[in-house]
């Protein structure tokens, strides 16, 4: 394997094979692995397809059901102390609503815009061998192309929110949310804050079932080098995200990449969906095992603590 074929992460076999296209033996070491229908493959590294996920099949599954995406923006990435500013649902029957909050004067009020990834930083751990997620849930951006007039009261946007993804839980679909423990445990502390019924209280059922797509990646694809941004998995799997950090964009990002994981992966999609959310939970588990400060999947029902200005540096 040549030296720009390891700078660019490539897989080598740890074992003796044959290659997938020409039959050759691969000494270990030597080839190249890409994903195959049903398992890895090994190639010659001239042998060797460009890097991509399974193509997809037309089997049957959960991600062809109702499905509604949750996304915020917030202050930050604390979520008993951070506020959400904007929120949105993508649905894949067409479901479109933006929110924009307004914290009220005691919280500073950012400019309005996209911002890059990553940017303000993480605080949240690294779940596997790769560099953290970057843009786990949104922080402050705008809301699309059709934004809501003004700013609504914390109390009426987050009951309408809390509204809509209670009725869509209660009747057993899926709500996909890009990385959960962030984006749910900051709406629960937001709800407590507000005076207003978490979804703890509005789905007696519990807050099932969630979909996850960064859980999901990571299990049907442990050992893929590079970033699980959910800009860099977007591309991955070739699902268009053209405004990062917008609540909206990435909303309905995270609902195709849910589509396009179990598209590939039929054992995946032949789960039900109270089995998938179990199965999530102990994956999420495995894959923060060496993270004892990971949040719980899919959220921690925290309550609020005073705002605080987040730390510099």
């Amino acid at each position: 394997m040549s030296p720009g074929e390891r700078a660019r992460g490539e897989r080598a076999n740890e074992y003796d094979a044959s290659c997938a296209r020409c039959g050759g033996p691969v000494p270990a070491g030597t080839g190249l692995l890409r994903h195959g229908a049903r398992a890895w493959e090994v190639y010659h590294p001239e042998h060797a397809p460009e890097p991509g996920p399974p193509p997809p099949g037309d089997h049957p599954g959960w991600h062809r059901r109702r499905l509604l995406s949750l996304d915020i923006g917030s202050t930050g990435h604390r979520p008993a102390v951070d506020r959400i500013r904007s929120a949105a649902l993508r649905g894949s029957d067409g479901t479109v609503r933006d929110w924009i909050v307004d914290p009220g004067s005691d919280i500073p009020y950012p400019n309005m815009g996209s911002q890059a990834e990553g940017a303000g930083g993480s605080t949240i751990p690294d779940i596997g061998s790769n560099p953290p997620p970057r843009d786990i849930g949104s922080t402050i951006s705008d809301v699309g192309s059709n934004p809501p007039p003004h700013p609504l009261p914390p109390h009426r946007a987050l009951d309408e929110l809390a509204t809509l993804v209670a009725d869509h839980l209660a009747a057993g679909e899926l709500l996909v949310v890009w990385f959960a423990p962030h984006v749910l445990t900051t709406l629960h502390a937001e709800l407590l804050r507000h005076g207003l019924d978490p979804l703890t209280a509005r789905v007696p059922a519990g807050v099932a079932p969630v979909c996850d797509p960064l859980v999901l990646d990571r299990h049907v694809d442990r050992y893929r080098p590079g970033s699980r941004s959910l800009r860099s998995v977007a591309q991955w799997y070739g699902v268009p995200h053209d405004r990062p950090g917008d609540p909206g964009s990435d909303a309905e990002a995270a609902l195709l990449l849910a589509r396009a994981v179990a598209a590939r992966h039929p054992a995946l999609a032949r789960l039900s969906r109270p089995a998938l959310h179990t199965e999530q939970v102990l994956w999420y588990a495995e894959q923060t095992s060496r993270h004892p400060d990971a949040p719980a999947w899919p959220f921690i029902p925290a309550g609020p603590l005073p705002w605080e200005p987040p730390p510099e540096g």
